[in-house]
């Protein structure tokens, strides 16, 4: 049976009861005092949890010092829930979702240049910008549960954080920028699991992470559309008029709202700008 109370989590080995960080943050949101429950708080042992255990099984690297591991998964909204304890001495995963963003890019971008020798430089940019965002990005993290490892502020956790795309997209960059630091700053490393972590994803969906002809299904509007239809159930429109000095004003609209508009000759690529420009900008959220 799942021990739901931190009384037994603070025996030996205790955390690892929790089958994930999820449920873990569950008892603690629960708990009447939550400062005397985290006086005692362990990072290295909370590393001990399953869903930890498990991903690093899943992605086939083991961390060194869990730390890292730890630290990847600390978003920002857990650190202000407790901010005020100077035990903790908590640190975000910002810096190294910072570091993880630029890593992800040189390695999905060395990775297509290998792919695709006959591509020119525009083909591969495209690409790699279809790859490296948060819709494509949260689709990998999702395929090996990063979701239910993360450490969420209460607010967050109640309002299912762990299952935004914007979270999991961050926690995954600064999950590869972890690797890279606890394996020595071995790209070699990294690569192989992303590596791992992609043919994973490729088994459960039967698509071809890296195939040209799959661009279509990280276009920037599927993506908004994917994206609104889970938050707001309705599907993004564009409005389109004839402007006679730039050919088209087009406007995107989800709901009531308008979220961006702009002209140019061709409706169907000013569609597309408008809708990276509100993915982008997360104008969505306002």
């Amino acid at each position: 049976m799942q021990e739901t109370t931190f009384n037994s989590s603070h025996q030996a080995n205790g955390y690892a009861n929790y089958a994930s960080i999820h449920l873990w943050l569950g008892a603690l949101y629960s708990e009447a005092s939550q400062k005397n429950t985290l006086q005692n708080l362990d990072f290295t042992a909370l590393a001990e949890i399953q869903s930890l255990n498990k991903l690093q099984d899943l992605v086939n690297y083991r961390f060194k010092n869990s730390n890292h591991l730890m630290n990847a998964f600390t978003q920002s909204t857990f650190c202000y829930e407790f901010k005020n304890l100077n035990n903790l001495n908590l640190i975000s995963n910002e810096r190294l979702e910072f570091l993880g963003d630029s890593l992800v890019n040189f390695l999905i971008a060395k990775i297509l240049f290998k792919l695709y020798p006959e591509s020119n430089e525009g083909e591969l940019s495209k690409l790699r910008g279809a790859l490296v965002n948060e819709h494509s990005l949260a689709k990998l993290a999702k395929s090996i549960s990063l979701g239910e490892n993360l450490l969420l502020g209460k607010g967050e956790y109640k309002n299912l954080g762990q299952l935004k795309e914007s979270l999991l997209a961050d926690a995954f960059e600064a999950f590869c920028a972890a690797i890279f630091i606890d394996s020595g700053e071995d790209t070699a490393i990294l690569e192989k699991t992303i590596l791992v972590i992609i043919k994973k994803y490729e088994a459960e969906t039967k698509n071809n992470f890296f195939a040209l002809n799959n661009l279509e299904l990280f276009d920037s509007k599927t993506q908004l559309q994917e994206l609104s239809m889970s938050l707001f159930q309705m599907h993004p429109t564009y409005k389109s008029f004839e402007n006679e000095q730039a050919g088209f004003r087009v406007e995107l609209w989800i709901g009531e709202r308008k979220l961006a508009e702009g002209t140019g000759a061709s409706k169907k690529k000013l569609e597309k700008e408008l809708a990276r420009v509100v993915l982008d900008e997360k104008r969505y959220q306002l």
